[in-house]
């Protein structure tokens, strides 16, 4: 690192840590204003004459005593007058102006004077003048404010403010030259590598030291997340790489990266983590809208928060959630955005995937300046990562959540809202219009719909200058509007399909995004180098296509570490369990699964295609002895845990588990050593037939001739591998897995397990199965 801090900011990360004050307010900020806010903007600029100039860029290097800070920035106007410049800045606002001004000057203040300077510098000026323009949102009135300076004069005070900020930042500094110091002698925390750790850990650190992207699959069990942190990590310590994003879909790989960070501090290491959770898990007032008149929290937060920041960092080196929540509830202020804040000083920061890849809530502190060249990344559980990206780029809503969206407001309450989403109610069935049940239409032409969606926006922000604390039904519905809306303006490509689906006397309105390749591509150039891993990335072609929309990307195929002998694979290919043949394989299934457990004391998986295979064979599943626990529907996170706690270690009974493949517990569960033995798989994972997986196999079909395989093959067969990966998970365990369905001998098939699986045997009876499983056992 250079001798004295090198820092490169725009003018808003200065001013709003040293001048911004006040509450936390979604009625004055939020998206529809700050959206209505850039359209007023853009008008008025648009009417200003010939001697203003919109949008200047601004940049500049302040070579500080205590450091050089590049300073850039984008005036809002730049008005060209004969006697002296003035620069113009536009604020928009909900709330009454003269408020609006007297809370919030010195900070609107303080960002047009950073631009005045440099326009002055860059321009030789000894004069110059700065003007704030308050525009209403409500009724579009303006007022505007004006200030004359002397350059030398206007130069003390930004200089103040780099200073300040300086000084602020000098503990920043001296913490990331003690936490590279300590990444030089960094130990890899366990004994030994892993067969295979060092391999992948080799990897990781070419791309931390060169950029790119690369995939690496990894069996379950290896170690994927330290072999991946730790290099990493390491890679600080050549100074070049800022801050890594650890991205995961879910808890448990949370709590993998923040466990593997504890092994590394451990070892000597210095830095800072942040784990940042979804706003419902922290929240202090649920139920409250986060405005100071509902929620204690909002109150003075920003007024707060630096002196909060500063304890945090001198006391703690840990943001997460227990820690963030006794923060809050010290200084009464929002955890959530309190986390949010706390993550800039952070060195690694855990999140879910939607904190890079969503297009409304991606972290915008972070990601949209554009490209970072000190940013690395981490995709845990990549595989997961297509799914949850097109819910990220989809929207979805019905008549039937209209309704109760509307019920939800008092009889003579919100009448313009409710003609509004009369409108909408009336142009969605219109738009579907002879179609029968539980079929559905593409609508290629959406003006009409669009139109009565813009109607409700526009009567939802009349509505909401004056009343606050809407019901959440009806939040709830117009959100996933709103997304919809959001994404066509700006994210709208041809892989993006809008159906009506009628589903008895409900209409479903569905925007479907088949492929979101190019937008997570797009993500991937805001960062230097990115890891994609997983225990299930095969095809690897597959993956790396709908992924990123290529197949050139490097990759690592690594296999299984553990002794072979320690795992055996059955496979029963006389039952076919295809959709049309299940009602027929319930007793014939139920022998294999008996016979696969018979006379045993262990704990075993049974994973089923559906709750309704669930429930149609349940009856011929009498196993004498055994305890069995069901997966339910909608099991919360308490009861996920509940129900594995009835696998213990050193298990005197047989226990069994009839879960849903493809659920909760097919993946990212830890059962070590005897807390698992055995897992049988009936089916081959096919998602099901409908909508949203025909649109894609008959767009993958046009794209690139693998329809099938992309919409149903290679993500069925994901669930699979996912599922046995449950069973082994050290050198230690032992464990048997049986596949009953006959498409598992087929070639298409065999060819996507045999690379990680090549050895298996293939039983012809339930008979083979006991004998084949107590030879292994004993």
């Amino acid at each position: 690192m250079e001798d004295k801090p090198y820092l490169r900011l725009n003018v808003h990360q200065v001013v709003d840590f040293l001048l911004r004050a006040g509450d936390i307010d979604n009625r004055v900020y939020n998206q529809e204003t700050m959206h209505q806010g850039t359209i007023i903007h853009s008008s008025f600029q648009k009417k200003q004459g010939n001697d203003y100039i919109s949008e200047y860029a601004l940049q500049e290097t302040f070579e500080m005593e205590n450091g050089t800070i590049v300073l850039s920035g984008r005036a809002d106007g730049v008005i060209i007058k004969d006697d002296y410049p003035i620069i113009d800045e536009i604020k928009s606002t909900v709330m009454p102006l003269d408020q609006f001004k007297e809370e919030q000057e010195a900070w609107h203040l303080g960002q047009a004077e950073c631009y005045a300077l440099m326009y002055a510098h860059e321009k030789n000026l000894d004069t110059i003048g700065v003007r704030l323009t308050y525009i209403s949102q409500i009724d579009n009135r303006k007022v505007s404010y004006n200030w004359k300076y002397e350059v030398h004069d206007l130069e003390k005070k930004v200089y103040g403010y780099l200073d300040d900020y300086l000084a602020f930042y000098q503990s920043e500094y001296d913490h990331m030259k003690e936490r590279n110091e300590t990444c030089k002698t960094l130990e890899f925390p366990h004994n030994e590598f892993r067969a295979g750790q060092r391999t992948l850990a080799k990897y990781a650190y070419g791309v931390a030291k060169k950029g790119g992207i690369f995939f690496a699959e990894a069996p379950t069990g290896i170690g994927k997340t330290i072999s991946t942190l730790y290099p990493f990590v390491k890679s600080f310590a050549e100074g070049k790489n800022e801050k890594i994003f650890f991205l995961t879909a879910k808890g448990t790989g949370k709590k993998a990266a923040y466990d593997a960070l504890s092994s590394l501090y451990e070892r000597g290491l210095k830095a800072r983590d942040s784990v940042l959770l979804a706003k419902d898990k922290l929240c202090l007032s649920p139920g409250c809208e986060c405005n100071p008149d509902e929620c204690p929290f909002a109150k003075g937060y920003y007024t707060k928060i630096k002196q909060v920041i500063k304890e945090a960092l001198e006391t703690n080196n840990r943001f997460d959630g227990d820690y963030v929540l006794s923060l809050a509830e010290k200084y009464l202020i929002c955890p959530f955005e309190l986390q949010l804040d706390l993550s800039l000083y952070a060195d690694i920061i855990i999140c879910d995937y939607n904190y890079l890849f969503d297009p409304i809530v991606y972290l915008k502190r972070f990601f949209e300046g554009g490209p970072n060249g000190k940013y690395l990344l981490l995709v845990d559980e990549a595989h997961n990562l297509i799914d949850r990206s097109r819910g990220m780029y989809g929207s979805s809503f019905s008549t039937v959540s209209l309704d109760f969206a509307k019920k939800s407001f008092a009889p003579k309450e919100a009448s313009g809202i409710k003609k509004a989403l009369k409108k909408v109610k009336d142009q969605i069935i219109e738009s579907a219009e002879g179609i029968g049940d539980f079929s559905f239409i593409q609508i290629t032409d959406c003006s009409s719909l669009d139109k009565a969606f813009n109607s409700l926006k526009r009567a939802h922000q009349k509505y909401t200058k004056d009343h606050h604390g809407l019901p959440q039904r009806y939040m709830d519905f117009y959100l996933e509007v709103n997304r919809y809306l959001n994404l066509k303006e700006n994210f709208y490509t041809p892989s993006m399909k809008i159906f009506i689906e009628k589903k008895g006397k409900d209409y479903v309105f569905r925007m479907l995004c088949l492929d979101t390749s190019s937008y997570i591509r797009d993500k991937m150039e805001l960062v230097r180098g990115s890891v994609f891993f997983s225990a299930t990335l095969s095809p690897i072609e597959y993956f790396q296509d709908a992924l990123l929309g290529k197949t050139d990307y490097p990759y690592l195929l690594l296999p299984s570490p553990f002794p072979k002998e320690n795992f055996m694979l059955m496979l029963a290919p006389k039952v076919s369990v295809r959709y049309k043949d299940r009602k027929n394989t319930y007793e014939e299934v139920a022998s294999y699964l008996k016979s696969f457990v018979k006379d045993r004391i262990g704990n075993y998986f049974f994973f089923f295609p559906s709750y309704e295979y669930f429930e149609g064979i349940k009856p011929y599943l009498d196993i004498e002895g055994a305890d069995i626990y069901a997966q339910s529907r909608d099991m919360k996170e308490a009861d996920r845990i509940q129900f594995l706690d009835n696998f213990k270690p050193n298990p005197t009974n047989l226990t069994i588990g009839f879960l849903i493949l493809g659920g909760a517990f097919s993946e990212g569960i830890d059962l070590v050593n005897d807390r698992l033995i055995g897992v049988a798989i009936v089916g081959i994972g096919l998602p099901q037939i409908g909508l949203e997986n025909d649109s894609l196999r008959d767009y993958y079909d046009r794209k690139e001739g693998k329809g099938f395989e992309y919409a149903y093959m290679d993500p069925g067969m994901n669930k699979v591998m996912q599922a046995v990966g449950r069973l082994i998970r050290s050198e230690k365990d032992r464990g048997a897995a049986l596949l009953i369905d006959d498409r598992y001998m087929t070639e298409d098939y065999r060819s996507l397990f045999s690379r990680i699986w090549p050895n298996y045997e293939v039983v012809t009876e339930p008979e083979e199965v006991r004998q084949l499983s107590e030879e292994f056992f004993s």
